[in-house]
């Protein structure tokens, strides 16, 4: 097919799928709306969906760029706990004049008696220094927990879904060993800005997810490491014999991956002001249904960051609704695995059906 013909082609399918995710979101928006008007369109009801969802949608984007590779890491959640709970030791180690209570922060690891009562802040650092220092050190963390997945399935040839399912135990055994199940809580005022603050009465965690979205879809797109790793997913085989180090991209898809969650540990435990050994652990279900009714294909390869972007609204939007209906979580968690299963069968069965009009012409 000519370069022309191909560019329109492509150009079509991208403003018809993008008209499909706008008639989508209108739709379920309307019929929300019409069902409970006053609760849903209420102002309250609004600005708890937009401090709510940044966190959820970040978390997303991180499962998208695995799920492009061809992989899937199941340790989003936890590994969001680690880096959370690696940030407000941090935290709460430089602030209130400079002590915290590591007896009882890490009794876990500590024997009895042994643990020191305090640890002083060094002098001269500033609130604004003390967040940034905890914001970095969640980031880290959860990047060096992406880093390992990474390593895992390049490395050591271990299946993503094993891989980052055995990591999930592993991160979510550490943040107990340290917590012992107690939540860390009491983060400085400046630092629950993050999550719970308005900049231009915006929302400020929506202004970290926009970047966010932007920063992924320019990563992907103008950058040789979004192309790898799109080619990667889509043939392996192929990418390897284009030379491609697709072991490098996938550790370096892992570590994006895991800086994401990093950003989305932050802005939840902010929200919040606590963190707690399993917080968010429905975003894991919640984040694979939403990449893949956003588009991208579970084997890897295709996918855009403008439908994960409205997979996100739309799925915020219903699981508002089912807050307002008052449907409970264990009737929520049959409908979301419910919704993964029937799109699962639609993105196969689709495609065979056109492959067979075509056949027949």
């Amino acid at each position: 097919m000519p370069e022309s013909r191909r560019g329109r082609v492509g150009a079509g399918l991208l403003a018809s799928g993008s008209a499909t995710y706008i008639i989508a979101f209108l739709v379920v928006f309307a019929i929300l709306a019409i069902l409970q008007p006053a609760k849903f369109l209420s102002r309250t009801n609004i600005q708890q969906m937009a401090f709510q969802l940044p966190e959820f949608g970040v978390l997303a984007l991180a499962m998208m760029i695995a799920m492009l590779s061809g992989g899937i890491d199941l340790s989003i959640t936890f590994a969001s706990n680690v880096a959370g709970i690696a940030s407000a030791l941090v935290l709460l180690a430089l602030s209130y004049g400079g002590s915290v209570d590591f007896k009882n922060l890490l009794k876990g690891i500590m024997a009895e008696g042994i643990a020191p009562t305090a640890v002083a802040a060094p002098t001269g650092i500033t609130m604004l220094g003390i967040v940034l220092l905890g914001v970095l050190v969640a980031v880290a963390v959860a990047g060096l927990c992406g880093l390992l997945n990474g390593v895992l399935v390049a490395k050591v040839k271990i299946p993503p879904i094993l891989a980052t399912l055995g990591t999930m135990k592993l991160y979510e055994g550490v943040s107990l060993v340290i917590t012992r199940g107690s939540p860390i809580t009491n983060f400085p005022k400046a630092f629950l800005f993050l999550g719970s603050g308005s900049l231009l009465h915006i929302p400020f965690p929506m202004i970290v997810f926009a970047a966010c979205a932007v920063g992924v879809a320019i990563f992907l797109r103008k950058t040789p490491l979004g192309f790898s790793i799109y080619a990667v997913g889509e043939n392996p085989t192929a990418a390897r014999f284009s030379g491609l180090r697709n072991e490098a991209i996938l550790m370096k898809t892992y570590l994006a991956t895991g800086l994401l969650v990093g950003v989305a540990a932050v802005l939840m435990i902010a929200r919040v002001d606590s963190v707690k050994v399993g917080y968010g652990n429905s975003y894991l279900l919640q984040a694979v249904l939403v990449v893949i009714l956003g588009g991208v294909s579970y084997r890897g390869g295709s996918g855009t960051v403008l439908g994960v972007v409205f997979g996100i609204l739309i799925l915020r939007m219903i699981s508002s609704g089912f807050n307002i209906i008052g449907f409970s979580n264990h009737f929520r968690n049959v409908i979301w695995g419910s919704m993964l299963v029937l799109v699962t069968i639609m993105n196969n069965a689709v495609p065979a059906i056109v492959e067979r009009l075509k056949a027949r012409r």
